[in-house]
């Protein structure tokens, strides 16, 4: 039951309730939540509060309403294997969900110390460095900096656009393909920049995935940096 005198407003008490409903498998991940009339009665409140929890609760990414069917419970926390040679968009398609980009810069730049050192270029190589952020599900957001050296790949910065798979380029423009990755994933801070594309505080922790992606020769295709919201992914290890 709800607490009257407590002083969080009623919507946000019957917000946290559900929350733990569904932390406890009361509503397990792709069932349907009770209609807003029921849950109007079990918490005797105006079905204004009710909705306001709703609509919280959906903008938060625990729910999604299905136009039609009802409101459905969200797998809260992504998974993504560290061993799996797939790009993004093989990863969102595998979870039943559209990719969506967004590209924040997509220039030819020189390569620095550490990014010769990690693609096995000359130092003052030219690279193709593409930053854009990942929407994985309502208010849960990616950011990703991928470097492709430019002699490998010329005229890569003209065919890659808001909707592109650039693993699909690689493969039908280039022919070429992923054969291995050495990948590093460290909890960090992040800053103001990647603080605000990814929509959370100056300050806040944040996975930090870097990659190296090779062919079955071992060249360098790309080294990527990729920053995670840890309260939605989980990375696991199959074998």
């Amino acid at each position: 039951m709800l607490e009257r005198a407590n002083i969080a407003p009623l919507y946000l008490q019957i917000r946290n309730k559900i929350i733990e409903e569904i932390n406890t498998g009361v509503y397990a991940v792709g069932t349907q939540i009770p209609p807003e009339q029921e849950l109007e009665k079990a918490y005797d409140v105006s079905r204004i509060t009710i909705r306001r929890a709703i609509n919280d609760l959906v903008n938060s990414g625990y729910l999604v309403k299905k136009q039609g069917k009802g409101t459905f419970v969200l797998n809260h926390k992504m998974e993504r294997n560290l061993l799996s040679l797939n790009s993004y968009t093989e990863f969102m398609l595998h979870n039943e969900e559209v990719p969506k980009r967004e590209i924040i810069s997509l220039e030819k730049v020189q390569a620095n110390e550490n990014i010769s050192k990690l693609m096995n270029i000359k130092r003052g190589d030219w690279v193709v460095r593409l930053a854009r952020t990942m929407t994985f599900e309502p208010r849960n957001k990616g950011y990703e900096i991928t470097y492709y050296p430019a002699s490998r790949f010329p005229g890569l910065e003209l065919l890659v656009d808001q909707d592109s798979s650039v693993s699909k380029i690689l493969q039908q423009k280039y022919q070429v393909q992923t054969a291995s990755n050495h990948k590093v994933l460290n909890l960090v801070t992040i800053q103001t920049q990647v603080a605000a594309l990814m929509g959370l505080a100056i300050g806040s922790d944040a996975y930090k995935l870097e990659k190296v992606a090779r062919d079955r020769n071992k060249q360098t295709i790309y080294y990527s940096i990729m920053y995670y919201d840890p309260r939605k992914f989980s990375f696991v290890i199959d074998d």
